[in-house]
């Protein structure tokens, strides 16, 4: 690996094997052979439907399931060496409303990471530096509430505060805009995308939406059926299409979006 590698990939087969309770007439075959790279300061678009095997892969990277073959090697992390335990990767997850304890105040959220790293003792500064950061100011207006005290948008971003506050390596963001309004999604894209070029955060960009993985993503990784089915620079795969089903992704979004 180089030094600009901070996760590469390797051939990563993940399969669901058919139980007595499943649905499903067959084993589901989530990851077909994924081989990608994250390097530092990237942000990396993981697109495609549902079921293509994006979350899975997010799942493999948090430590939340093992591959059954393939490998997943982390290098030149400004944290510790990887381990699940430690928070070199971090997520934002889809859901604003349901990610965040409606028992825990702002404050609590926030540093909930940082007791976890450090034990009972957290840094105070850090929690209202990271809420600065994510635009929820002034601070004091925001510790003591709580998650059903605010907006949509207002709890995406705290979401995203309790994400940086222990200052991770990656962060993985799960589909972070699509249960928001379109004009608050567009403020947090536009928040990510300040994070990554003041802050140097690197992420990987999880979304069904290739119209926001246009506007935000360095390259870009279209999944479907488990496979990677085309990789590439952002302009690379919106100006020049190779497969099918990016193609009709890209013609989707063109008849909603003159933007792309």
């Amino acid at each position: 690996m180089n030094e600009q590698e901070l996760i590469r990939m390797d051939n990563l087969i993940k399969v669901f094997k058919k139980n007595f309770f499943s649905r499903k007439s067959s084993d589901v075959v989530a990851l077909d052979g994924v081989s990608l790279l994250l390097n530092k300061g990237e942000i990396l678009g993981i697109i495609g439907e549902s079921g293509c095997g994006k979350t899975t892969l997010a799942k493999l990277l948090l430590g939340l399931l093992k591959p059954d073959s393939g490998t997943i090697t982390f290098a030149n992390l400004k944290n510790a060496e990887y381990d699940v335990r430690k928070p070199v990767v971090q997520v934002i997850f889809q859901d604003p409303y349901d990610s965040l304890s409606h028992l825990m105040t702002i404050e609590e959220i926030v540093a909930e990471p940082c007791i976890i790293k450090h034990g009972e003792a957290y840094d105070a500064d850090k929690v209202c530096k990271a809420l600065e950061s994510v635009g929820l100011t002034p601070t004091d207006e925001y510790l003591n509430k709580y998650p059903h005290t605010l907006s949509g948008g207002q709890r995406q971003r705290v979401a995203i505060a309790r994400a940086i506050v222990t200052e991770p390596d990656i962060i993985i963001a799960d589909e972070p805009i699509s249960m928001l309004d379109a004009s608050i999604g567009v403020d947090i894209l536009n928040l990510l995308l300040d994070m990554n070029e003041k802050m140097g955060v690197t992420f990987l960009f999880i979304t069904h939406d290739i119209a926001a993985a246009a506007y935000i993503c360095d390259n870009i990784a279209v999944m479907k059926e488990g496979k990677v089915v085309e990789y590439g620079t952002r302009k690379q795969i919106i100006s020049g299409c190779r497969h099918k089903y990016t193609c009709t992704l890209l013609s989707a979004a063109r008849g909603e979006n003159a933007v792309i």
